[in-house]
C-alpha cells in the first residue's frame, strides 16, 4: 500500500503562526490557510487542524506529516518542541524540518521571477519546499545544549558589542588627539592611564603640566608600574602638539561622549565575566576533554561543544570545518581553477567565533601551534594574521573532532621534532 503524506509549512510571526498544508503527490492544497496565535492555545488548534487534515476529507487520510518552518530568530523554537513532542501527532511519524530562511527566499526566487509577499504566500512556500525533497540537515538539540547555547550565544554577542564601542572610542580620541592613536604613548588605548588622561583630561590641562608634573600624575597612575614614566610622558606631549587643533566647546562633548563609552565597556566587561562564571558553572559536571588543552578554558570550550553539542553528526572533521564555515569554496570553469579563493563563512557563526578564539589562544600555550601559526604567517602574501588565524582554526577542528569522538583528553607529544620547534621558537622570542 503506497505511503500517503501530508506537507505543510508555517510561517513563523512573534503574535501568530500562518500554516498551510498540500498533498505531497499531487501538490493540491488541502485546506485554506490557518492563522493562529503563536502560544500554547494556537499550538493546540493547530495540532486540531493538522490532525483533521491527515484523517482525510475524501476517505482517505495521511500516513505520514512532513512540516518545515524557518528558523527567525527564537520564535520558531517553543512551536518546533510543541509539534515535536505532541503525543496525537506521534501515530503520523512526523518529520520536522527547520529551514535557513534564506534556502526559503531563494527557492521561491527560482518558482516564480516575481510575486506578492505576504504571509500566506510565504507558508506556501516553505510547504513546497517541503514537497521538493532533498532536505537540508536539520538539528535541535535538547533543553540542556538550548540552555548552553542562550549562555554562548549570548556572550558572543556581548564580546562583539564590546569591540565595537572600542572602536567607536577610538574614533573619537582621533577626533580629541589625532596623533594619540598612531604615537600610541600607551600600549593599551582603554588601559587606566590611557582612558583616564582622554577622558578627565583637556589639551589646555595637559599642555599646562610641565614635564615632571605629568611624569609624576602617569607614574600615579600607573601605580608605579611603567618602567620609564618621564618617556612616556614626552610621547604624551608629543601626541598632543602633532595633533589637529580642536575648540574647547567640542573637546568638552567629546570628552563627554568618551567617558559614557568608557563607562558602557567597563559595564559590559563587568557582564562578561559575570556570564563567563555562569557557562563555567553550567558545564562543570559535562564530561569535557577539550579541556585537557592547555590555553583553552571552560569558556571557549563551551562555545564549542554548544554548537556541537552531537559529534556523531559529524562522520568527520571536513563536515565540522564546513558546519562553522571554515572551508574556502573552490571556483573553477573548463580548464581554470581560480587561485584565489574566499573562506565561506556560509555556517554556525558561533561555532567558527569560538573556534578561532581557541586557535588564538593554543598559539600562545601550544607549540605545534605556535609553529603552525608562524608558517602560516610567513605564507601569507597579505593580512598576515587573520589568515594565518583562520587557517590554525581549521587546524584546531581536526582536533576538536578527534577529542569529541574519542572522548579522551588531549596528550601532547614529546618528540625531538617538537624538542627543536621548541628550541627555534624560544631563540626567536
Amino acid at each position: 500500500m503506497d505511503t500517503r503524506t501530508l506537507c505543510f509549512g508555517v510561517d513563523v510571526h512573534r503574535d501568530q503562526l500562518v500554516l498551510r498544508a498540500a498533498d505531497k503527490a499531487t501538490g493540491l492544497e488541502r485546506s485554506t490557510l490557518l492563522r493562529v496565535p503563536n502560544n500554547r492555545l494556537g499550538a493546540e488548534q493547530a495540532v486540531t487542524w493538522l490532525l483533521h487534515l491527515a484523517a482525510g476529507t475524501d476517505g482517505v487520510g495521511y500516513d505520514r506529516l512532513e512540516g518545515g518552518l524557518e528558523a527567525t530568530g527564537l520564535l520558531w523554537l517553543p512551536f518546533h518542541v510543541y509539534l515535536t513532542e505532541s503525543a496525537p501527532l506521534k501515530p503520523f511519524h512526523l518529520q520536522l524540518i527547520c529551514f535557513n530562511p534564506k534556502l526559503i527566499a531563494d527557492f521561491k526566487k527560482g518558482v516564480v521571477l516575481a510575486d506578492d509577499k505576504d504571509d500566506g504566500r510565504d507558508a506556501w512556500g516553505i510547504a513546497e519546499r517541503v514537497r521538493f525533497g532533498h532536505w537540508p540537515t536539520s538539528y535541535v538539540p535538547d533543553d540542556f545544549w538550548q540552555g548552553l547555547r542562550r549562555l554562548t550565544r549570548y556572550r558572543f554577542h556581548l564580546a562583539q558589542m564590546v569591540a565595537r564601542e572600542s572602536a567607536r572610542f577610538g574614533t573619537h580620541v582621533f577626533l580629541k588627539w589625532s596623533d594619540w592613536l598612531r604615537l600610541a604613548p600607551f600600549s593599551d588605548l582603554l588601559g587606566v592611564t590611557s582612558a583616564t588622561l582622554l577622558t578627565q583630561y583637556s589639551t589646555a590641562d595637559l599642555n599646562g603640566l610641565s614635564l615632571s608634573q605629568l611624569t609624576d600624575v602617569i607614574d600615579r597612575l600607573g601605580k608605579r608600574r611603567f618602567s620609564d614614566p618621564q618617556a612616556t610622558a614626552r610621547k604624551v606631549h608629543q601626541a598632543l602638539a602633532q595633533s589637529y587643533p580642536v575648540a574647547s566647546q567640542l573637546e568638552q562633548a567629546v570628552m563627554t561622549v568618551l567617558s559614557v563609552q568608557l563607562e558602557h565597556i567597563r559595564l559590559c566587561e563587568k557582564l562578561l565575566k559575570r556570564l563567563d562564571r555562569h557557562i563555567a558553572h553550567y558545564i562543570k559536571d559535562l564530561p569535557n576533554p577539550l579541556l585537557s588543552l592547555r590555553g583553552l578554558g571552560p569558556v571557549i570550550t563551551a562555545g564549542i561543544l554548544a554548537e556541537v553539542a552531537d559529534i556523531a553528526r559529524f562522520p568527520g572533521d571536513p563536515q565540522l570545518a564546513k558546519y562553522a564555515g571554515l572551508v574556502w569554496r573552490k571556483h573553477a570553469s573548463a580548464d581554470f581553477v581560480a587561485q584565489d579563493t574566499r573562506l565561506s563563512k556560509v555556517g554556525n557563526v558561533y561555532l567558527r567565533y569560538y573556534l578561532v578564539q581557541g586557535a588564538n589562544l593554543l598559539r600562545q600555550y601550544n607549540l605545534d601551534y605556535q609553529a603552525y601559526y608562524r608558517r602560516k604567517v610567513e605564507e601569507a602574501p597579505k593580512h598576515k594574521h587573520k589568515r594565518a588565524l583562520v587557517l590554525t582554526a581549521r587546524k584546531l577542528v581536526r582536533l576538536v573532532h578527534a577529542l569529541l569522538t574519542k572522548n579522551e583528553p588531549f596528550v601532547a607529544r614529546s618528540t625531538a621534532t617538537d624538542m627543536s620547534e621548541a628550541t627555534d621558537l624560544s631563540l626567536a622570542a
